[in-house]
């Protein structure tokens, strides 16, 4: 790979193995034909704006997004910035894309053990749901580069990571194979995993079928009789029972990304998100304690739920996006200190998502 010409250095990573067993059915991730529903995105001058900030938040010198969680939030912009049509190679965002994945790729030199791959920059809260984004946001560019065998390798070894890291519950937790604490899993945590190898799959990468299956059947046991979606199957008190919108949206948009579009699980996970957002009038009424991640995975869930709830609730959340913009063009994420480049490249990608631009936003 190459930035300005400069050869970026992973040499090595391309003979890395990947874990073997089956492969998902290519027709899962098959592109579907396009519907009315994406003809409610418009390019518009806020987003415009909005993607010009971000631009300007990247640090040029490590290509990196964010002061905090700086792995999730550079996995974060690429996408946002991937959604707006800028590639690899071309667009006006083609030389901040690069940057990103230079940044990633850096921060994928510390690795767990030998063989792997654990995109990890020092920020351990939080740290499984960054190499998750990290690893979706790499697995969307692979197709742009090509085939660049570094990039490749760092892929695999990345998805052997979590592969490895999948508790005997089929979901995922705070910590890698071999830490303390490894065993313990959460919702959250194993929704980020399913969509990252997912990606890889759709971009051509061997993803145990075993992996997929089980995560799939965590999620679906995840789920209470009244449609919302649990934090933990392991962890116990009442924590563990806690339920919520955004987790809820988030267990909805990840069984469709799996291929799952119709179940009992997946239906009440419907009508939950139907009744917690009363008549789709106030994002903030549902997504009360992580906006942007709420609303981000809500979009994904009535993207995939089909053009009427998508038509109800997409002019709402974009309405409340706009009126929330700050001057400088991009936006801020009180919850938990996240910061702007989080909270605008999220604010971007739901924004975008109309435009079918990225695979894992196909309907």
């Amino acid at each position: 790979m190459r930035r300005g010409g400069r050869r970026l250095g992973l040499s090595g990573w391309g003979a890395l193995a990947l874990v073997a067993g089956l492969v998902l059915p290519t027709s899962l991730w098959a592109r579907p034909e396009r519907s009315a529903v994406g003809r409610l995105w418009r390019p518009s001058p806020a987003v415009q704006r909005g993607l010009e900030r971000l631009v300007a938040l990247q640090d040029e010198r490590t290509g990196a997004f964010g002061t905090r969680f700086r792995v999730a939030s550079t996995g974060l912009a690429g996408l946002a910035l991937l959604a707006s049509g800028s590639d690899w190679h071309s667009g006006p965002h083609a030389e901040a894309i690069r940057g990103a994945v230079r940044f990633l790729l850096d921060a994928a030199r510390q690795r767990p053990q030998p063989g792997l791959v654990f995109f990890f920059d020092g920020e351990t809260q939080g740290k499984m749901h960054a190499h998750g984004i990290a690893l979706l946001f790499l697995a969307e560019v692979y197709g742009q580069t090509e085939r660049d065998a570094e990039l490749r390798g760092a892929i695999r070894a990345a998805i052997t990571t979590t592969v490895l890291a999948q508790t005997s519950r089929g979901g995922w937790g705070y910590h890698l194979r071999g830490e303390t604490g490894w065993g313990e899993d959460e919702a959250s945590v194993t929704i980020t995993q399913i969509q990252a190898l997912r990606a890889a799959r759709n971009a051509g990468f061997q993803v145990p079928a075993r992996v997929i299956d089980n995560a799939v059947a965590y999620v679906k046991r995840s789920m209470k009789p009244d449609g919302s979606c649990r934090y933990s199957l392991s962890m116990g008190g009442a924590e563990s029972q806690r339920s919520s919108f955004e987790l809820t949206a988030a267990a909805v948009a990840t069984l469709n990304a799996s291929g799952v579009y119709r179940s009992r699980e997946l239906e009440r996970g419907l009508a939950y998100l139907r009744r917690t957002w009363p008549k789709y009038k106030s994002p903030d009424r549902a997504a009360t304690d992580f906006y942007f991640y709420g609303n981000l995975y809500a979009a994904q869930a009535l993207w995939q739920a089909g053009e009427s709830d998508w038509s109800a609730w997409f002019p709402a959340v974009q309405r409340q996006l706009l009126r929330r913009q700050l001057p400088s063009g991009g936006w801020n994420a009180k919850e938990r200190n996240f910061g702007e480049a989080y909270a605008t490249a999220t604010a971007l990608l739901i924004l975008q998502i109309p435009r079918r631009t990225l695979p894992i936003f196909e309907r």
